[in-house]
């Protein structure tokens, strides 16, 4: 049972069934995968975020995720502490306790450095009540993972870095949905997939935990905050709690995105972006912490959620395709080295130690 009601608005999200892409279904006619290619594209064009069936992930598997994700975080601290995240954005590897890591908006660094402000002190006068833990592919040349020691949580490693496999393999399909419903020619298809890199992506296991009522009332916390994704798309699984909610780019209000067992909530990324001229956004979204005086006295409880984040190479270079400009509609964003772009919208992610 989610904790937060879906908000009642002007827009609802969207609901796409991709399974004409998945293995199962290669045989079915052209005309149905075209028909649900068009049918993301239309959805992320309006919100930037969608609620994604059929992408060949079962429902057992994904219960299976969220449990080995709270076995880890069940664990206790000095063992999760035997994989630690190292000091610093890069590599982000390992794990991360409660208030180790902020995420923050360029929109809150701007403001400020407009004030004079020293930005990375400012950001963390809130802390993020969560922990982290950041996994990548085993053949990732740039970002090596930092594992458990099997003997703290047994098989842990080979489950997760078969998960990553398989949903490296779904961020392909979602892709060549994404082309065949813009209608990508050959050589603009093959810009699109190298917003993709399979060896660069990352895996994130996430727990809020528990909060109580008093914490709530007394404390300067809060559990994400506004932001957006720095990549080319990401999807993300979530607990029966719910919490996350997605910003409608035209209102500004917040959508709960209300849980539903065996899908993926599929938001764009800064890249994806930039690489289509604002024709997709990159949606602001926020896990929050509700009103405490609307709290039960239990408090809130824990949350538990994987986001699979999906990006380049980090040395590509990313440029608006030409389709998506035109006199009137020039390029609204300068090439931007992929690895640079990272670096400079996390720099603050990680206290300087």
């Amino acid at each position: 049972m989610a904790d937060y009601p879906s908000r009642v608005g002007a827009k609802t999200i969207a609901t796409v069934d991709v399974s004409p892409f998945t293995t199962e279904a290669k045989r079915l006619p052209d005309s149905e995968r075209l028909k649900a290619g068009q049918a993301l594209v239309e959805a992320l064009h309006d919100l930037g975020f969608v609620r994604v069936t059929g992408h060949g992930i079962k429902k057992a598997e994904i219960r299976e995720a969220l449990a080995w994700t709270k076995s880890l975080f069940d664990l206790p601290n000095e063992d999760k502490m035997k994989a630690p995240h190292p000091p610093g954005p890069m590599p982000h590897r390992g794990y991360s306790g409660i208030g180790r890591e902020k995420v923050y908006s360029q929109a809150e660094v701007k403001a400020h450095d407009s004030a004079g402000n020293n930005i990375g002190q400012e950001l963390r006068k809130i802390t993020d009540f969560k922990e982290s833990y950041e996994i990548g592919s085993e053949h990732d040349p740039v970002q090596q993972n930092i594992w458990l020691p099997d003997d703290v949580l047994p098989n842990f490693r080979n489950y997760m870095s078969a998960l990553y496999e398989k949903l490296a393999g779904v961020s392909l399909i979602l892709l060549e949905a994404i082309g065949i419903g813009l209608g990508l020619n050959g050589e603009e298809h093959a810009a699109l997939t190298r917003l993709i890199s399979e060896h660069h992506c990352q895996l994130r296991l996430l727990h809020y935990p528990h909060i109580t009522k008093n914490k709530l009332q007394n404390d300067l916390i809060a559990r994400l905050p506004s932001h957006t994704d720095w990549g080319t798309f990401t999807m993300l699984s979530q607990d029966d709690r719910g919490g996350l909610e997605l910003q409608e780019p035209q209102s500004g209000e917040y959508l709960h995105a209300e849980p539903e067992e065996g899908t993926f909530i599929l938001n764009t990324g800064d890249m994806l972006q930039r690489f289509t001229n604002d024709y997709f956004i990159s949606p602001l979204h926020r896990v929050s912490v509700p009103d405490p005086d609307a709290v039960l006295e239990t408090g809130i409880p824990a949350r538990y959620s994987i986001p699979f984040f999906v990006v380049p190479e980090f040395s590509h270079t990313i440029a608006t395709l030409s389709r998506f400009t035109t006199a009137e509609t020039p390029a609204k964003y300068e090439p931007v080295r992929f690895d640079e772009y990272g670096s400079l919208i996390s720099k603050y992610q990680y206290a300087e130690e």
